[in-house]
């Protein structure tokens, strides 16, 4: 067995905890028999795709990224299109992407995966050409995003009282639609744009997305009183938002959103895209390495399916 070469980077300010003791597990769980690994650390923004994109150039097989969905996204945006894999150790706040594709939490947990681990295509979707590759969105949930970003501490109760700060103050917004079909106006306190199926933290808001079928889920959640509130919670981390009287959806693989703001969210992280955004897939655009348990799960849906 030759073993692949690897590129492992890890941004060591992503989430809450200190990522020193990230090379001593990989030390201990990563087998050097199947792993030829070398390390880097960021060191500012856009630093993944760089050294991402280099990697790809010079061959190597893989490329693991250490950190929370903004570093996953900026590490994934320099292998599109390249024969070079995505790895995952999620240690963010939500790791929404981590999560979709049954990732352990914990690293040393995540790191063990990888011996058993297989290759998959999946999609790249990009707002106005910048990609993503989890979750976009525009309204309340960027302006949480946006928020977020100007916090000085993270985690999970960080980005809660956040949620919460904001909730009371915010107002639906009016949006205009343009998809393949036709064109439509709507009122809603936010748009989500789902390439994998949740935010992040177990939170599902589109639980029946999946990343290699070539669409984007687009979620729009409407205006619901303070009543409704208890139940969407319930519905949004028990996997049935969508069946919720307030959220509708459709599926597209090209359309485009008019706002009045100009901000905008990519995987989580704030961008200000302007207030036309055009949305858009590229069909398996990006190799990534997943667990046997992810692989199961596609399996038993494919099986699944043939019945339906």
């Amino acid at each position: 067995m030759i073993a692949k070469r690897t590129l492992i980077i890890i941004n060591p300010i992503s989430g809450t905890q200190n990522k020193a003791f990230i090379e001593r597990l990989l030390e201990n769980h990563l087998p050097e028999n199947q792993f030829n690994y070398t390390i880097e650390y960021t060191v500012g923004p856009t630093h993944a795709t760089d050294l991402a994109a280099a990697a790809a150039k010079d061959g190597f097989d893989l490329v693991i990224a250490v950190g929370g969905d903004g570093t996953i996204n900026e590490t994934a945006t320099g292998l599109i299109g390249t024969d070079t894999a995505l790895g995952i150790i999620p240690v963010g706040s939500g790791n929404g992407l981590g999560r979709h594709l049954r990732i352990p939490m914990s690293p040393s947990k995540a790191i063990k995966t990888f011996s058993e681990s297989e290759v998959i295509k999946i999609d790249v979707c990009t707002a106005n050409g910048l990609p993503f590759f989890n979750v976009a969105g525009v309204g309340y949930d960027a302006l949480v995003a946006h928020k977020f970003a100007q916090m000085k501490s993270r985690g999970l109760s960080t980005y809660i009282f956040n949620v919460a700060n904001q909730w009371f103050r915010y107002k639906p917004k009016k949006y205009k639609i343009k998809t393949e079909q036709g064109k439509f106006k709507t009122r809603a306190l936010m748009i989500s744009m789902a390439n994998g199926s949740q935010f992040g933290n177990n939170a599902w808001i589109a639980p029946k997305a999946r990343l290699d079928d070539g669409l984007i889920d687009v979620c729009m959640l409407t205006k619901f009183n303070t009543f409704a509130a208890p139940t969407l919670a319930y519905q949004l981390f028990n996997k049935t938002i969508d069946r919720s009287k307030y959220l509708e959806t459709f599926r597209s693989a090209h359309f485009t959103v008019k706002q009045k703001s100009k901000i905008a969210h990519l995987d989580g992280e704030p961008f200000k895209l302007g207030k036309k955004i055009e949305f858009k897939v590229l069909p398996k655009a990006l190799n990534i390495f997943v667990p046997k348990a992810f692989l199961h799960e596609l399996h038993t849906e494919y099986s699944l399916s043939k019945f339906e």
